[in-house]
């Protein structure tokens, strides 16, 4: 309709021009092709031919819609398909971001692993005790020790479990006090039961050890102790821990001829009957090398430290000062 209005607004502009110009008389000019045009344009029939072309001009416009609402139905996919796919990327760089920083987080963490398992399996199980605690600050000791320094209990306390974190340390057994003999060593211990520190000085100045489960019961080839044991060594100067590896259970062996901690072939720490030599080396319960500075050494001083809380503490002690032979009270 609009296409046919401007026909016909031109078609009389024409006219009305022409008429002014006098090219035109009363009737129509057929001779002027268009004021033919017009005068077809008012007769029925070309209201009819109108109406057709009317007709086509909608189904042309009704294809030229239908062509317009399947490409913009083709851009509303494109746009939600682009729009999935930034979500898609976005998701994913999210998930990537996070999985960077827990990364970023156990880096320390993967790092440690992988310089353990490169040192092999000795480096896996020693660890350097933890950072100790300022001078003064050491729970009491029942009497100085001849073998542990300030620095080295320090150390040593720092790797001590939780459960025993606190408590005063009690001399049970040392053989300046209590004489060079392994079954009263065995005996002592069980004044109170519980991890205990047993060191060990050779007369080569080295100093080294285990923490045991007390009392120590002497067995007929049956290992004791559990997981929260390890032994220790301070040749370099500093004690570094050595702690279960896992392969197996052989913690502690208590012998009416000797003493022994860890095993796997070896021993990590052996004592005589006589508490006079012993012996260290490789064992796979503790992954340790040599505890002394040679595989076999003599005895200069061993020492036995219980941990007791408040409560008990002076009642230990006291029963500890008093004890006759022969007599156990746990």
């Amino acid at each position: 309709e609009n296409v046919s209005e401007s026909k016909r607004s031109q078609l009389e502009k024409e006219l009305i021009s022409k008429e002014e110009d006098g090219d035109l008389v009363d009737g129509p000019d057929t001779s002027s092709f268009t004021a033919f045009l017009y005068s077809l344009l008012s007769s029925s029939e070309s209201g009819h031919d109108l109406n057709q072309a009317e007709q086509n001009d909608n189904q042309e416009e009704t294809g030229d819609s239908s062509d317009n609402i399947m490409k913009e139905n083709g851009r509303r996919k494109s746009l939600l398909s682009r729009g999935k796919q930034s979500l898609r990327a976005l998701y994913q760089a999210t998930r990537i971001s996070g999985n960077k920083n827990k990364d970023k987080g156990n880096s320390d963490v993967k790092s440690d692993e992988g310089d353990a398992k490169f040192d092999g399996l000795e480096m896996r199980h020693m660890q350097n005790v933890k950072e100790p605690l300022a001078l003064g600050e050491l729970p009491e000791a029942s009497e100085p020790s001849l073998l542990l320094t300030e620095k080295t209990r320090n150390a040593l306390y720092a790797s001590l479990p939780a459960i025993v974190q606190g408590r005063k340390w009690l001399l049970l057994y040392s053989t300046w006090r209590h004489g060079i003999s392994l079954s009263t060593l065995y005996r002592r211990s069980m004044l109170w039961p519980g991890l205990s520190l047993l060191v060990v000085g050779d007369r080569k100045g080295a100093v080294f050890g285990g923490l045991v489960e007390a009392p120590l019961k002497p067995t007929n080839k049956k290992y004791q102790g559990t997981n929260s044991t390890f032994v220790f060594t301070d040749r370099p100067g500093d004690p570094v821990i050595f702690r279960p590896t896992g392969a197996n259970r052989y913690f502690t062996l208590c012998s009416t001829d000797f003493l022994a901690i860890g095993g796997g072939g070896h021993f990590a720490l052996y004592l005589d009957s006589d508490l006079l030599n012993g012996s260290s080396s490789f064992s796979e319960t503790y992954g340790n090398p040599c505890l002394a500075l040679s595989e076999d050494f003599e005895v200069k001083e061993i020492e036995l430290w219980s941990f007791v809380y408040g409560s008990k503490y002076d009642e230990i002690l006291a029963l500890s000062r008093t004890e006759m032979p022969g007599i156990c009270r746990w």
